[in-house]
């Protein structure tokens, strides 16, 4: 069985391509932390991901650098010839599931922000609880 279950962080924004039949593909690193070392620093390993078809387009539309996620994926390991002859081999894990986690680094940073706009979008602000009649 070959099944991988990561939670972690992005490194950086997904880059999505598309190949030459209109698939579209998402590579990223997730920042995976270990658990904390005999010497007590937090250590991280940086994962390469690679995300397909409209998964990939998702990724894309709705992550970005520091965005917490838990994904399920497989291992993939491919084997390519480097210019000066030798062997190389590249290991990445292919993403199949994916599930949001916490909050949007923009609302982390802007705090109440978010609030503020569903405020205004609604047209009225909302009452403090003293004023709620219930």
């Amino acid at each position: 069985m070959n099944k991988v279950i990561l939670a972690g962080r992005l490194t950086k924004d997904p880059e999505v391509r598309y190949t030459q039949t209109g698939i579209a593909v998402a590579r990223f690193n997730l920042a995976v932390n270990r658990r904390i070392s005999k010497d007590g620093q937090q250590q991280a390993d940086f994962i390469p991901i690679v995300v397909f078809n409209k998964l990939a387009e998702i990724c894309g539309n709705h992550l970005a650098k520091g965005r917490q996620i838990i994904m399920a994926g497989h291992i993939q390991v491919s084997s390519y010839t480097a210019q000066d002859g030798s062997k190389r081999y590249s290991t990445e894990v292919i993403m199949d599931e994916l599930e949001f986690v916490g909050k949007k680094p923009a609302e982390t940073a802007n705090g109440n922000n978010a609030a503020t706009a569903e405020q205004m979008q609604f047209g009225e602000e909302i009452p403090p609880d003293e004023d709620i009649p219930f």
